[in-house]
């Protein structure tokens, strides 16, 4: 959500005075690695920011095992200290056995984590046998016009070995059906066992001023927003708990961009992006050291 809306190198022209401004994204990111590039990226490494600005939709912030598996696991060790003592809590505090068997699947079969890769590597070498065969078929159906009856067999033969391989190494087999269940619909706003907790925690240990940014979605076809009132509730409780903490809260929902801005899902269009920069910087100046 941040990539696609703040254009840094334009933001820094607006500033002026070389403020430098930095944008800290992991493709796909969600609040465990937001978490984890406040606490190590800003407040440890001592960079002493004018403020903190994380944007996101929706439940994203206590939503913890969101985008912790697989691929993301793999990419958040690399933000990762040897030892993430209050991390490791949140996510053991939030997981059932489902989610810890698939975290024990990632260590002892690594592969998982290039899933689509490894398929296609593990369909070639189950199927390579039955490629000789289905080659010359193919070849003499094209140039000569045969008929199907020799040909469907082994190409069935093909697929067949080829599905079987496909589900013998699927993570389905390897994880309990709890892990679709864990965590998906936060109805409620839980401070005490999320990754925004431990940002808040950041925050005022370090003296950091930390704006939350809640970005609009994209609208639908007749340029409105869905209504969602457990949504709006959860909302209004997380800016209370963020304000009692003396955390900063934007809300961008509502705010007028068309369907028209959008490029696809929620992501602001590049055409659009410098001029999104400018209306952020205008409207929440007072965040930048301005006055309103």
């Amino acid at each position: 959500m941040l990539e696609t809306r703040i254009d840094e190198v334009y933001l820094e022209e607006i500033l002026g005075d070389n403020q430098d401004v930095i944008l800290l994204t992991m493709p796909g990111g969600m609040s465990s690695s937001w978490y984890l590039y406040l606490k190590n990226f800003v407040a440890e490494a001592d960079i002493n920011p004018k403020n903190v600005f994380v944007f996101f939709r929706d439940y994203e912030l206590t939503k913890p095992l969101y985008r912790t598996q697989g691929e993301y696991s793999k990419k958040l060790d690399l933000l990762s200290r040897s030892e993430e003592v209050d991390f490791d809590m949140i996510i053991n505090s939030n997981s059932k056995i489902g989610d810890k068997l698939s975290r024990i699947f990632d260590e002892i079969y690594p592969v998982q984590a290039k899933n689509n890769k490894a398929r296609d590597l593990i369909n070639r070498a189950a199927v390579s046998l039955y490629i000789p065969k289905i080659i010359p078929f193919t070849f003499l159906r094209v140039t000569l016009g045969l008929d199907d009856s020799d040909y469907i067999p082994v190409l069935r033969e093909y697929k067949k070995i080829q599905n079987s391989t496909n589900d013998l190494f699927s993570r389905k087999n390897f994880r309990s059906t709890e892990i679709f269940d864990s965590d998906e619909n936060p109805s409620e706003f839980m401070k005490s066992n999320s990754f925004l907790n431990l940002m808040v925690n950041v925050s005022n240990n370090y003296e950091i001023e930390l704006t939350f940014v809640r970005v609009q979605k994209r609208p639908n076809s007749t340029n409105s927003k869905n209504s969602d009132l457990y949504l709006d509730e959860y909302i209004d409780k997380l800016k209370k708990f963020l304000i009692s903490h003396e955390i900063n809260f934007i809300d961008l929902e509502g705010k007028g961009f068309g369907l028209e801005y959008y490029l696809d899902g929620d992501h602001i269009n590049p055409e659009n992006i410098e001029e999104f920069t400018e209306y952020f910087y205008r409207q929440n100046i007072i965040y930048f050291g301005g006055e309103n």
